[in-house]
């Protein structure tokens, strides 16, 4: 479906580490290309259902504002974030399954709710550079 978006990977790191770096919102801007999260709007809870983060991508001013908020919090397996800004709607799901002791499963899913012209524009880029992303990000966690 056009609308959707998928990736999975492997982490060279125990199931409790990924965990805890996925969800560190604050650090998100250290592997997720081109975002910066603004620390002062992330809800007075930094996790768990309810908490809000506003992360932003882009260069310079040019950039789009991704505002979400957790709806469902099973650490540390499933967090789903729904976004709910002006531009970005739709959901993002992070699932995480423990390979063995020191490696793990991560799948990443979003659903974008956008017109299908824009969709057929932005995907290619969007898988490109969230597939890169999620490399940095196993790279940023894993055990050294």
């Amino acid at each position: 479906m056009l609308s959707e978006f998928r990736i999975s990977l492997e982490v060279d790191a125990p199931l409790d580490r990924v965990w805890k770096s996925l969800v560190d919102w604050k650090s998100q801007g250290e592997w997720m290309a081109m975002t910066h999260v603004d620390s002062s709007h992330i809800g007075a809870a930094d996790s768990g259902v309810g908490t809000t983060i506003e992360a932003f991508t882009g260069i310079g001013k040019f950039g789009i504002l991704d505002q979400m908020r957790v709806t469902e919090w099973k650490p540390p397996h499933r967090c789903v974030v729904d976004h709910f800004g002006p531009i970005i709607k739709g959901i993002g799901i992070f699932e995480l399954s423990a390979i063995d002791d020191n490696r793990t499963r991560f799948d990443w899913f979003e659903r974008v709710d956008a017109p299908k012209v824009i969709l057929a524009l932005i995907k290619p880029g969007i898988l490109l550079a969230v597939r890169y992303s999620l490399r940095r990000f196993a790279r940023f966690t894993a055990v050294k």
